[in-house]
């Protein structure tokens, strides 16, 4: 059943009129008539099974009718990612939000290539949870991955409270298995670095903030390429991955 994305639910209200984005998506991409079944989702676990009620021009009402909560299966999950240049984040955000993380945060490293001077990061931010939010939409997540703003390695990583926190560095000697605890850490943290690596200097600031230097295997990965690979294994490891599938509401 089709999921959207609504600011609140309350249960104790019936019948809603639809933010005009899920009403132009129901109504006019899909041409769903008076009658339509989906799930309306608050990004924090709070889900209703939704009726189409009316459609009136652009607006659109849903009744609803059940309401449930629905607990994250995923780990707890932060990306920590030195900012690619070009438009290589949208695909970061993409992808990783379908892979269970649940926060990004970009940040500059020494090598990023991503201008440090852009005036309109507040837009970025806004348009990069747009991209986040149509990810976890089209993968049926209930829980909604939160974006925050860019800062300095410094900056950023000061607010990690992770439980395991690896950092992946071509330099590391040791492998992931060597780091991977047996029971499940209660948080997980994943610095990647930017398309020309990260500095010795911003390995040894992550490893100061206590990040652990890890290596995936003798093949170098693309920056975009690095996250999704550790975060599948830990989500595999730890999390949902390998779940078995739940019933379709």
């Amino acid at each position: 059943m089709r999921r959207f994305f609504v600011p609140l639910l309350d249960p104790a209200v019936r019948e809603m009129a639809l933010p005009a984005d899920v009403a132009h998506h129901l109504c006019t991409v899909l041409r769903c008539q008076v009658g339509y079944h989906f799930v309306l989702c608050d990004g924090c676990g709070g889900c209703a099974q939704a009726r189409l009620l009316s459609v009136a021009g652009k607006k659109a009402v849903a009744a609803l009718d059940r309401f449930w909560q629905q607990p994250e299966t995923a780990l707890p999950l932060t990306l920590y990612q030195a900012l690619p240049a070009g438009d290589k984040f949208d695909l970061i955000l993409q992808k990783n939000t379908e892979l269970g993380v649940g926060v990004f945060a970009p940040l500059f490293s020494e090598r990023c290539q991503f201008s440090r001077f852009e005036k309109k990061f507040d837009k970025k931010v806004e348009r990069w949870q747009r991209i986040v939010q149509e990810a976890a939409r089209q993968s049926q997540r209930s829980w909604l991955p939160t974006v925050l703003p860019p800062g300095s390695l410094q900056d950023v990583l000061a607010g990690c409270q992770a439980g395991l926190r690896l950092v992946l560095w071509e330099g590391a000697c040791q492998p992931l298995d060597a780091l991977l605890p047996r029971e499940t850490p209660v948080s997980a943290a994943i610095l990647v670095g930017p398309e020309g690596g990260l500095s010795d200097a911003d390995v040894a600031l992550a490893v100061g903030h206590g990040f652990q230097p890890v290596a995936l295997g003798p093949r170098i990965l693309r920056t975009e390429t690095a996250g999704f690979a550790l975060t599948s294994i830990l989500q595999y490891r730890y999390g949902d991955l390998s779940h078995q599938i739940a019933a379709a509401d």
